[in-house]
């Protein structure tokens, strides 16, 4: 994400007065009269990166989760049918659908730390918008306008921590750094849906709109926090250029054109030259359809075990996200010890969520059926940061957003298309006698796919040459 301020040196001090705080150098490392007063070293950019990357990601599903427990009930006590409910509900996932690409490609034209900011802020006017107005068409915009803010942010805050965490300052690589990198995003993302979830359900309590105003406020702070955070690593090789004279600005139009041919190429050579990350990319969408199918189905099945008590709905649909984080830390201390944990842990997690699913729908016994769920909704928080490092080493840094985008776009096809065939053969959203046990035997099936991909070493760097025939790409010696 491009950064819209450029910092002069660092540690040049001039000023009389006692010496500034270094910019690479945590606040809390100060010197006092008898000594050192915290830690004694700087914090790398890596860390500050990786830690701006935790503080977005996990207000960024505090925001959405506010919403889980509540949004299907608020848009009923508007008086929209069941019928106009699921239509909103596939419009959302068409919206996300078509707009994966075109937002992927802003967020490489116009940087990625704009593109989140964007993001926050149009889901910050849709979710406020059901608090502020009782109008249904009001309430529908918003949803709408949501989802597109959705796409705005899939893929580029992503993209940004692998860039920026890629190489320390000595260029350098860590083999297991993404694998950490993205489990420590998941116990962020996890801490974030349990308090939003808990949060919302409990405002529900007191009135369904309010969990919409706090979920618009949250992304708005979001907004805010994107901007100061998603600094880019300076690079000397390629200073900023200077703003452009009045009067001699290219048009936006034909800059956006010339670099929408530009992503789409680079995006269809990154593609088109590893198989392995198309297959990476399928089979993820597939371990989202299976994951899809009972999770739009388990509120319906699990609300009169509960008595209909919108707080201990959250707290189930919590448990499974707190049991995820320790999991996470235990595959975090694997991966120091062994090369090959990342396929072990998805292969492992796969494996169990498959027969967890399977039995939540086969036994009798209400409380088994619910602890069956809660294993399956965590065997698959298990296997996504496997997945997203296997899907992050092979794509080139400059299409990195676009490429995710691709991705995110499968996964709504794979699974809005997925839930409207589950919809039309149960017909009964209450039943799990056919549809579970099909997205358990698939889900395991997916992951065992994924986890033979993921191990797979990435494609040869390439450079650019430019010939008689026009730009070519050709593997780097």
């Amino acid at each position: 994400m491009t950064s819209g301020t450029s910092r002069g040196p660092e540690n040049d001090n001039t000023s009389p007065g006692p010496p500034r705080l270094a910019a690479d150098q945590d606040p809390a490392d100060r010197v006092g009269p008898t000594g050192p007063v915290g830690p004694a070293g700087p914090v790398s950019r890596a860390d500050r990166v990786r830690r701006g990357y935790l503080l977005v990601s996990g207000l960024d599903y505090f925001a959405d989760m506010l919403l889980t427990v509540t949004s299907v009930l608020l848009l009923q006590s508007l008086g929209m049918g069941s019928g106009a409910v699921f239509a909103l509900i596939a419009a959302v996932w068409i919206v996300e659908g078509v707009s994966e690409i075109p937002t992927g490609i802003l967020a490489d034209l116009l940087g990625r730390r704009v593109s989140v900011a964007i993001s926050f802020v149009l889901r910050a006017v849709g979710y406020s918008a059901l608090f502020f107005s009782g109008s249904v068409y009001v309430a529908a915009a918003g949803v709408l306008l949501s989802a597109l803010g959705g796409t705005f942010a899939s893929g580029a805050l992503e993209a940004w921590a692998v860039d920026e965490t890629g190489a320390d300052e000595t260029g350098a690589k860590d083999p297991s750094g993404l694998d950490r990198l993205f489990a420590q995003g998941k116990i962020a993302e996890n801490a974030g849906l349990v308090l939003g979830t808990l949060t919302g359900a409990a405002l529900g309590t007191l009135d369904l709109a309010l969990p919409q105003i706090a979920a618009g406020l949250t992304c708005a702070l979001a907004a805010a926090l994107s901007l100061r955070l998603m600094t880019r690593r300076p690079d000397p090789d390629h200073p900023p250029a200077a703003p452009a004279a009045p009067g001699r600005r290219e048009a936006f139009a034909p800059r956006l054109r010339e670099s929408f041919g530009e992503v789409m190429a680079g995006t269809r050579l990154t593609l088109r030259g590893d198989k392995v990350l198309i297959a990476l990319i399928l089979a993820a969408a597939l371990l989202w359809l299976f994951r899809g199918i009972p999770g739009v189905q388990w509120t319906v099945v699990y609300e009169g075990l509960v008595g209909g008590n919108l707080l201990v709905l959250g707290a189930m649909r919590s448990v499974g996200s707190l049991l995820e984080i320790p999991l996470l830390g235990w595959t975090l201390s694997l991966q120091k010890r062994r090369a090959s944990a990342r396929r072990t842990v998805i292969v492992t997690a796969s494996t169990a969520g498959a027969l967890a699913l399977a039995c939540a729908a086969a036994v009798k016994e209400p409380a088994l059926s619910i602890v069956c769920y809660v294993c399956f909704s965590t065997a698959f928080g298990l296997c996504m940061p496997g997945v997203r490092a296997a899907m992050n080493e092979r794509i080139d840094s400059g299409h990195r957003a676009t490429v995710l985008s691709v991705a995110s776009l499968f996964n709504s096809l794979f699974t809005g298309g997925g839930l409207i065939l589950t919809g039309l053969a149960v017909g009964d959203l209450g039943s799990t006698a056919l549809a579970w046990p099909l997205a358990a035997t698939g889900f395991g099936v997916a992951g065992l796919w994924v986890a033979s991909l993921a191990v797979r070493p990435g494609p040869a760097p390439t450079t650019s040459t430019t010939g008689s025939t026009g730009h070519q790409e050709v593997p780097a010696p």
